[in-house]
C-alpha cells in the first residue's frame, strides 16, 4: 500500500487492528484484500478470464464491500472525536479500493455498477461523454474528514498517514549541484521531467487566446446562479480553467523538485516513490475548484469542454508515475478513455495536446538497466 516504512506498520499493524474493533471496517478490509488478489490476476496476464469460481470470489468481494460500506455510511453520518479514527481509516479503504477498481470494472458484468452495487462505486450519470470521476469525489471526502477532526486524527494510532510534506513550500528550490536522480529514472519518469514545462505552457497559451463560442456561452449560462450574463458566466468558467492549470502546474513543480534532489546509493526508484508520497502528489482532487469539477460532468462538444477533458488527462498523468498495485495500470485506461471523448470533438489542436500523456503512459515505470 506504501513505499514508507512507518505508513506500512499503519497498514500491516494498526489498520487491522482497528478492523478487529469495528465490522464494517473488517468488511471494507477484506474488499480490498480481495480486490488485491483479482488485480494481481490482470496485471499477471493482461487480462482475467472469469471462470466460475472466479466469479463467485468477486462476487463475495463486493457483498464485503457493500456491508463495509453501509456501516461506514453510518458511522460518517455521526462523525465525531470517538468515531473519527475509525471513519477515516474506512476513507482511505475506501478510496483504495476505488482506485484498483477503475481497472478491474470494465472486464467482468459482475463489476458494473447495479441497483445493488450503486453508492461509491457507481458513476452517475453512467454515459460515454464524460469522464468516471466517482473515485475523485471520494477522494475530495476523505479531506472533509481530516478537517473536521484534525486535532483528534494528528495524534491518533494513524497519524503516521498524515505526516506528509503536502506543501508547495517543502518542495521548492529543491535542486542541489549533486548529481540529480534524473541520472537514473525509470523512462516513464524521465519523459514526464522533460515535457512538464513545455505541456503546461501549451496549454495555457492556448486557453489564453481561446476564442469563445456561441456553444461555449450557452453550456456556462447559468452556470453560477450569481452570475449576471452568458459572458460574465463565461469569464467566470474561464478563470475556473486558469486556475485549475495553476494547480496543475504546481504538482507538477512538486513532482520536478523531486526528482532534482541528489541521487543516493539507495535504489533510486523506491527513492522516488517514497518521495511521490510525501510530496502527496495524489491529493491534487482534493484542490481542484469547483467550477472546473461542474465542466467535466457537462457533455457539451464544445471546446470548454474540450479543455477541460485535456487538463484532466494532464492530472490523471501524474497518477501514473505511482507504482503501486491499486493505482498500477488504473489512469493509463482512464487517459485512453479521455483521449476517447477529446477525439469526438474534432478538434485536431486539443487532440495535439494528448500526444505528450499517452507517449509518457506508454514508457515503462520501472528502470531498464
Amino acid at each position: 500500500m506504501t513505499s514508507h516504512q512507518g505508513r506500512s506498520n499503519v497498514w500491516q499493524r494498526v489498520i487491522p487492528e482497528l478492523a478487529s474493533e469495528n465490522r464494517y471496517l473488517m468488511h471494507l478490509l477484506l474488499a480490498l484484500g480481495g480486490i488485491h488478489m483479482v488485480k494481481q490476476k490482470v496485471d499477471a496476464s493482461g487480462t482475467v478470464r472469469f471462470g466460475d469460481s472466479d466469479t463467485v470470489d468477486l462476487a463475495i468481494i463486493m457483498e464485503h464491500h457493500q456491508r463495509g460500506l453501509e456501516g461506514f455510511r453510518e458511522e460518517v453520518s455521526r462523525l465525531s472525536p470517538s468515531n473519527a479514527e475509525a471513519v477515516f481509516t474506512g476513507s482511505l479503504l475506501v478510496v483504495a479500493f476505488a482506485f484498483a477498481f477503475l481497472k478491474i470494472q470494465d472486464l467482468n458484468p459482475l463489476t458494473r455498477p447495479t441497483e445493488e452495487m450503486s453508492g461509491a462505486m457507481a458513476d452517475i450519470p453512467s454515459t460515454n461523454s464524460i469522464p468516471r470521476l466517482n473515485w475523485l469525489y471520494l477522494n475530495r471526502g476523505v479531506t472533509s474528514v481530516i478537517s473536521d477532526q484534525w486535532w483528534v486524527l494528528k495524534s491518533s494510532r494513524i497519524r503516521q498517514i498524515l505526516a506528509l510534506r503536502s506543501d508547495d513550500q517543502s518542495w521548492a528550490d529543491s535542486s542541489s549541484h549533486a548529481p540529480s536522480r534524473l541520472s537514473r529514472c525509470p523512462p516513464r519518469i524521465l519523459r514526464f521531467a522533460e515535457g512538464a514545462h513545455q505541456a503546461i505552457t501549451s496549454i495555457k497559451d492556448s486557453l489564453n487566446m481561446a476564442e469563445p463560442t456561441r456553444d461555449d456561452l450557452s453550456s456556462c449560462s447559468g452556470t453560477p446562479t450569481s452570475q449576471p450574463s452568458p459572458s460574465g458566466t463565461l469569464e467566470w468558467a474561464m478563470d475556473a480553467h486558469l486556475e485549475t492549470i495553476r494547480i496543475l502546474e504546481s504538482f507538477y513543480l512538486r513532482i520536478l523538485s523531486v526528482l532534482r534532489c541528489a541521487v543516493t546509493e539507495i535504489d533510486t526508484s523506491k527513492e522516488i516513490q517514497v518521495d511521490f508520497e510525501e510530496a502527496a502528489i495524489l491529493s491534487w482532487p482534493c484542490s481542484l475548484p469547483s467550477a472546473f469539477l461542474a465542466s467535466l460532468e457537462r457533455s457539451d462538444s464544445n471546446s470548454l469542454h474540450g479543455y477541460s477533458l485535456v487538463i484532466l488527462a494532464h492530472f490523471y498523468l501524474m497518477n501514473t508515475l505511482v507504482d503501486t498495485w491499486y493505482m498500477r495500470g488504473a489512469f493509463e485506461l482512464e487517459i485512453l478513455r479521455v483521449n476517447t471523448l477529446i477525439e469526438s470533438l474534432d478538434s485536431s489542436q486539443l487532440s495535439t495536446f494528448m500526444l505528450w500523456p499517452k507517449e509518457v503512459m506508454n514508457l515503462p515505470l520501472t528502470s531498464t538497466s
